[in-house]
């Protein structure tokens, strides 16, 4: 059974947020601009139960998708109570709240809770353990794990995103040099791309654990190596190794995750390559 229209809007929270913004937008594009309600930090403190219980007591909700995050990997070594706060208490408020009213969660993980020691993609049944110091990482898996409590629920991990308000690639052409990892995996996601499988997962009243995922991969060297290629800059990239920066948090050096449990929630039978995503999204600045 697909939902082909809405009961209630969906409420989306971080909503002016790179996610956020695309994601309001693809829910207007599918079911029309009164089937979502956009709230920032400043309009909804998801750490705040009053808070929470009063929005949902105030209008009517279909589905609630969390997109307020802390994503400052570093600062969250130094900042943790506020990291923890957004990226772990307020994904189980929400949870909390939304389940007394019937309210499912859609709500964004990371492939930083692993350790990225497995060289091969992961899969949704991989046990979690994000590298230390990571406490990014660390509050991100709590948060799915409040989230995930309620049967109900998704989860959408995904990485290295893309999108309208941080595009991450035009700066190349100003620079002369630039240095990326040639030793961190994954593969750069494009917001517009995760919130039409949003769209998707909501129509199938989906409910469980996902990665978002591409069918390939790259290290940062090759993707901006591909973006100098596709746009003509002349930037001389020269790779850096993560250690080579002693940065406050530690990264996962493989963080390819399997697309398969979606492709088979979507009835696909692939996600295609982010190179032709990017290369559309390139296409646009």
């Amino acid at each position: 059974m697909t939902v082909k229209c809405l009961s209630a809007p969906i409420l989306v929270t971080g909503s002016r947020g790179m996610l956020g913004r695309e994601l309001v937008e693809a829910f207007c594009t599918r079911w029309g601009a009164k089937s979502v309600i956009g709230l920032d930090s400043s309009g909804l403190d998801i750490t705040q139960p009053l808070k929470v219980l009063e929005c949902f007591k105030n209008q009517s909700i279909s589905f609630l998708v969390n997109c307020a995050a802390y994503t400052d990997v570093d600062k969250a070594e130094t900042e943790r109570e506020r990291a923890l706060a957004v990226n772990a208490v307020g994904p189980k408020v929400l949870s909390n709240v939304a389940s007394s009213f019937g309210v499912p969660i859609i709500h964004f993980s990371t492939d930083y809770v692993f350790s990225g020691s497995k060289v091969e993609p992961l899969t949704e049944e991989d046990i979690p353990s994000p590298p230390k110091p990571n406490y990014y990482g660390e509050t991100k898996l709590l948060g799915e794990r409040a989230v995930l409590e309620q049967s109900s629920n998704i989860v959408l991990r995904v990485q290295w995103l893309y999108g309208k308000s941080k595009e991450r690639f035009s700066h190349l052409k100003d620079r002369s040099e630039f240095y990326p990892f040639d030793d961190q995996w994954g593969a750069p996601t494009w917001c517009r791309d995760v919130s039409q499988v949003v769209c998707d997962l909501i129509e199938k009243k989906a409910k469980g654990l996902f990665h978002f995922a591409y069918d390939d991969f790259a290290t940062w060297y090759d993707v901006y190596q591909f973006v100098c290629n596709e746009m003509g800059y002349s930037t001389q990239l020269i790779p850096k190794k993560i250690a080579e920066l002693n940065l406050p948090a530690k990264r996962p050096r493989y963080g390819m995750m399997s697309n398969k449990k979606l492709l088979r929630e979507l009835g696909r039978e692939s996600m295609g390559s982010w190179k032709i995503a990017l290369r559309e999204f390139l296409r646009t600045l």
